[in-house]
């Protein structure tokens, strides 16, 4: 996961898709896992993260993480990093607006260096819980965006 050159000051870590869709959870089962010990700043937007367009305004980030479950032709768990601009062609997505669309938002409106944590879904299909693979993007996704988080918190 290549998340290097992020810009000192606040990061706020925005979880994207639908719990009830197998791996479309990805997102917000790594904002939930992170929520305990970094409460202020993890968001778990679900299916329509253009509603959380103001509380992110609010938190006043330098950087914004959104972690989503993807399709990008990937494998089942492969973990791919992207601006905005790279994520037109890069992912088909469950959502309303474009994730890349609502990444320019929230650029224009916080200023912040918005980037996308996509991991490669198996299924998409009804249904809860993840298959193994997406299973340990969730926890390899936590594990290093807790330790940026963790990194901000001691500057």
């Amino acid at each position: 996961m290549d998340l290097d050159g992020l810009p000192e000051g606040r990061v706020i870590v925005v979880g994207v898709g639908s719990t009830v869709r197998s791996d479309d959870g990805a997102g917000p089962a790594v904002v939930g896992r992170l929520a305990g010990e970094f409460p202020d700043d993890v968001i778990d937007a679900g299916q329509a993260p253009e509603n959380y367009v103001a509380p992110i305004r609010r938190a006043g980030p330098s950087a914004v993480i959104l972690v989503d479950a993807a399709d990008f032709g990937g494998t089942p768990g492969e973990v791919r990093t992207a601006r905005a601009s790279d994520v037109e062609g890069l992912m088909m997505d469950t959502h309303a607006a474009p994730l890349s669309m609502f990444m320019r938002i929230l650029n224009e409106e916080t200023g912040a260096d918005v980037r996308l944590v996509a991991i490669q879904a198996g299924s998409m299909e009804f249904g809860e819980g993840f298959g193994p693979e997406v299973s340990a993007a969730v926890d390899e996704v936590t594990r290093e965006l807790g330790a940026i988080l963790r990194e901000v918190v001691k500057r």
